[in-house]
């Protein structure tokens, strides 16, 4: 009932909900984490055959340069482009049907050029004449060149970003299990992060809460960046449109993925009471950067805000990595859970992105984590907005209960007390309703001896006498002053009214003095509204008050 519902939140005030919540996002933090760092994400079946290789820029034959195939290697942005020359370590081709796989080479231009084979181009949003792939760039290579002379592959990054990747030669059905396993990774990475952004969207228009919101704007968007980046949004989306026109929306979903996470933070961690300064300064980085993206779209000021921009969006991770340690330093447990979610990703871009200048070359996987960590940042988030949301929920009801105590005796107070009675009389059995109507005798006395202070404590110890001599379901509550009244559903009424009256007597001594109770005790009728009711119950009060007191009186 409520007045219990009170009585547990009176009892324990200092009790931190959501523990469950929170040691079940530990458990899935550990498990995640294990799961995405002890290991590659995606095996494969078969390493391929083993090869050496040499690269040099295309318009310089003579600067020849050694580097192993099987580690990533970014090999620039020379004039002309980069020949790579890939020859099996044995120094023997095999025969057979075999697929050249070009992994992370991002958005570069890839050309193979084999003997008998007209020279093919691709890149990752572009399959051109070769082999449509997932994740990755590779071309058939039904005959391979003579022993002793190479694979020709050009490398063209003069318009993005020099990425590092490395080659491997398969055969063909290693290949297709290798683009089955990562097709079937990447597709629950995307779908975990879409499923749990709509989620979130649903709840947040349900809750009018704009913090889901910017989760589900945040993780759509770098869900967008990951198929982007792997080529998912041309194989097997089909999205070749999208792919086409990326230079005119991929820099503003990268900056709207960064304020959204910048906005997101706000509205978790509450930094509006915790940090409202430092709040203000993160307004101000999104609006700087919302003012340089526009300006970028304006003929003649696209070259200088690309070079002022991407500073700009370096600068956000350590922003929003400094605020989120801030807000948990000053006790925001949301922020905390934000940085177990975010905190893999700032790690897994930032070692890819050291990656560019030859760390950690044997890490062939970074890719792939990238969209594993996103999976495991969208779960943590969503757990933590569950437990964000199952917590206002509490404090509403919380807030709620509290707003029907008597804050003094922690019972029902009188609005709170008839709300409950007419519930009562709804139910099917309000046929063995009763109500009692009690009074304390000679309250003035007791004030006027005790004083107010000791008055408040009698009021105290007579609720706790009503606890212990009533049922759980029973209704009880102060009626105002020294006046309680309580609903039963069922039992003998005068003998639960006796029982009351005699408890009174025996706690009587913790007052220092005599404390008596008159009760009027009625039953309810059929059709009976509760005025009726109460108006019998103090009809029958009175008669135990000019009978003599102490007693109790059936109306």
């Amino acid at each position: 009932m409520s007045d219990q519902r009170a009585n547990s939140i009176r009892s324990d005030p200092g009790r931190r909900p959501g523990a469950a919540l929170r040691g079940l996002v530990l458990l899935v933090l550990a498990w995640l984490a294990g799961a995405a760092f002890a290991a590659p994400v995606v095996a494969d079946p078969d390493a391929g055959i083993a090869l050496r290789g040499e690269w040099r820029p295309t318009r310089d034959a003579a600067a020849v340069q050694g580097f192993d195939p099987a580690r990533l290697k970014a090999f620039g942005r020379p004039p002309g482009g980069v020949t790579v020359l890939l020859y099996p370590r044995d120094g023997a081709w095999p025969e057979g049907l075999w697929v050249l796989s070009v992994e992370s080479a991002a958005f570069q231009r890839i050309a193979l050029d084999a003997p008998g084979l007209p020279l093919r181009r691709s890149t990752m949003l572009d399959a051109g004449d070769g082999r449509p792939a997932f994740g990755r760039i590779a071309f058939d290579v039904p005959r391979l060149p003579p022993d002793g002379a190479p694979l020709r592959v050009h490398v063209d990054a003069s318009d993005t970003v020099p990425s590092p990747m490395y080659f491997v030669l398969r055969d063909a059905a290693a290949q297709s299990r290798v683009e089955a396993g990562w097709l079937a990774f990447a597709t629950a990475c995307l779908v975990t992060m879409l499923a749990t952004a709509v989620i979130a969207l649903f709840f947040g228009l349900r809750l009018r809460d704009p913090a889901f919101g910017w989760y589900a704007a945040y993780v759509t968007t770098y869900a967008l960046i990951q198929a982007t980046q792997s080529g998912y949004i041309v194989r097997p989306l089909g999205w070749d449109a999208m792919a086409a026109t990326l230079p005119a929306w991929g820099r503003a979903v990268t900056t709207l993925s960064i304020l959204s996470a910048v906005l997101f933070l706000d509205r978790f961690a509450g930094l509006g009471q915790r940090l409202p300064r430092l709040r203000r300064v993160l307004h101000g980085y999104c609006a700087l950067m919302l003012v340089l993206v526009t300006l970028g779209y304006v003929p003649g000021l696209q070259a200088a805000m690309r070079a002022l921009i991407n500073p700009v969006l370096i600068l956000g991770a350590p922003l929003v990595l400094g605020t989120a340690i801030a807000a948990v330093l000053r006790g925001s447990r949301y922020a905390a859970i934000f940085l177990l979610g975010w905190l893999p990703l700032l790690g897994v871009t930032v070692l890819g992105s050291l990656q560019l200048y030859g760390i950690a070359p044997d890490w062939t996987w970074s890719d792939d984590a990238a969209l594993a960590v996103g999976a495991f940042e969208a779960i943590v988030l969503s757990l933590g907005l569950a437990e964000r949301a199952a917590s206002v929920r509490r404090q509403r009801d919380q807030a709620r209960v509290l707003a029907g105590v008597d804050p003094l005796t922690g019972l029902l107070n009188r609005r709170a007390w008839r709300e409950a009675l007419e519930a009562c009389l709804r139910e099917p059995d309000a046929a063995g309703l009763s109500v009692l109507y009690l009074d304390l005798d000679h309250f003035k006395r007791v004030n006027d001896r005790l004083g107010h202070a000791g008055g408040d404590r009698v009021l105290q110890l007579f609720a706790d006498v009503l606890r212990h001599a009533l049922r759980a379901d029973d209704v009880i509550g102060r009626y105002g002053g020294e006046e309680f009244v309580v609903g039963l559903v069922g039992g003998d009424a005068q003998a639960v009214a006796e029982r009351i009256r005699r408890g009174l007597h025996a706690r009587s001594r913790e007052a220092d003095m005599p404390l008596t109770v008159s009760i009027g005790v009625t039953a309810w009728r059929t059709g009976e509204g509760i005025d009726e009711l109460l108006r019998r119950a103090d009809a029958a009060l009175y008669a135990a008050k000019h009978g003599g007191r102490d007693r109790v009186v059936a109306g």
